[in-house]
């Protein structure tokens, strides 16, 4: 029976390990360029401050064909495991249901079981090697970047990046085919796969993922030389956004006064005037307005995952939809013997 799937599964692993093979050439040739520019912007011997290396090697890196290939490999690390759910899983069962070949199937010598146990196999173990030799393939070659931009946790990258993009493969094929088994119809089956897939996935970074690891919390003074912001409206009020640590993901990020209350001011004019706000008497410069800022007392409220956290929440994630995924398969031996 598995040589049975594997013959029927065959076209579409030769057509996978024929994208894999062009694009790890791309990345292979890319990846050459990228060494280059990483040691033309001197990070290779840079030591202390190394800012202006930091910025000459991504702008070199980011722009171009290398640029449009990094932008590419993140977004297919989204969009292959979408495919995989909707080409593979869906009409995986739908087409046979569709067709009513499972009967002549069932009315062999294989049972219903080990029917669906070696597609799904075949199926599932398909997913999982080509999402992980992507990954692998993308996150080595995007490491020199990440580690620059320190933007690894970020939401948009994180998904694209380490053993995340595995689970999503596994799930959205599991989804497919637990969609193609309940409507048995495959064009149906995988617009439902689809819905769920971008579903599951942006709920994680939108709602779940900040909590599989507790965030660090703190509230240290207020940095006034490092503001990213100051906003004065027409009434007063103000809002000051503090510098957000540089790498980590940050949840939150509030101005408060010295007993915890978020600051909203309302500003002196004497010290912050809004430009044009002032009539006869001149606008007070931003240094003066910080100054004034700095005899507050003033802390920041901040919440974040720190760089390190990321192979904690890649596991707690991963995990999660590897479950989801046992679940649905589960469901899916279950089902099975109901079919008609």
């Amino acid at each position: 029976m598995i040589w049975f799937t594997w013959r029927q599964f065959r076209s579409q692993i030769w057509i996978t390990v024929g994208i894999l093979a062009a694009l790890g050439t791309a990345l292979l040739i890319s990846g050459r360029d990228i060494a280059d520019a990483y040691t033309a912007a001197g990070l290779d011997v840079c030591k202390g401050d190394c800012t202006t290396a930091l910025n000459n090697f991504l702008h070199a890196a980011r722009t171009g064909t290398n640029g449009t290939i990094y932008d590419l490999t993140q977004d297919a690390m989204y969009v292959v495991p979408a495919l995989i759910g909707i080409f593979w899983g869906a009409p995986l069962i739908a087409r046979e249901l569709e067709a009513g070949t499972h009967r002549l199937a069932w009315n062999q010598s294989v049972t219903r079981t080990r029917w669906l146990a070696s597609k799904l196999a075949v199926g599932g173990a398909a997913a999982a090697v080509t999402a992980a030799v992507l990954s692998w393939a993308v996150t080595t070659w995007a490491g020199d970047i990440d580690a620059a931009a320190e933007n690894r946790i970020q939401p948009l990258t994180y998904g694209a990046r380490g053993i995340v993009p595995v689970s999503y493969a596994v799930f959205a094929f599991a989804l497919g085919t637990t969609a193609g088994m309940l409507i048995r119809r495959a064009v149906p089956a995988m617009a439902a796969t689809l819905a769920g897939y971008i579903a599951a996935v942006a709920s994680m970074p939108l709602w779940i993922r900040a909590h599989l690891v507790p965030a660090r919390h703190g509230t240290p003074a207020l940095n006034i030389a490092e503001l990213q912001g100051i906003t004065i409206g027409v009434d007063g009020r103000m809002s000051v956004l503090g510098k957000e640590p540089s790498g980590d993901w940050v949840l939150s990020n509030r101005v408060i006064t010295a007993d915890g209350q978020l600051f909203t001011g309302p500003a002196d004019p004497q010290h912050c005037g809004r430009p044009g706000s002032g009539g006869h008497v001149p606008t007070p410069s931003p240094s003066q307005c910080q100054d004034w800022l700095g005899t507050l007392g003033l802390r920041q409220d901040i919440a974040y995952h720190p760089a390190s956290h990321f192979w904690p929440l890649q596991w707690a994630e991963a995990g999660i939809f590897l479950a989801a995924a046992a679940l649905l398969v589960g469901f899916c031996f279950w089902w099975i013997r109901r079919l008609a």
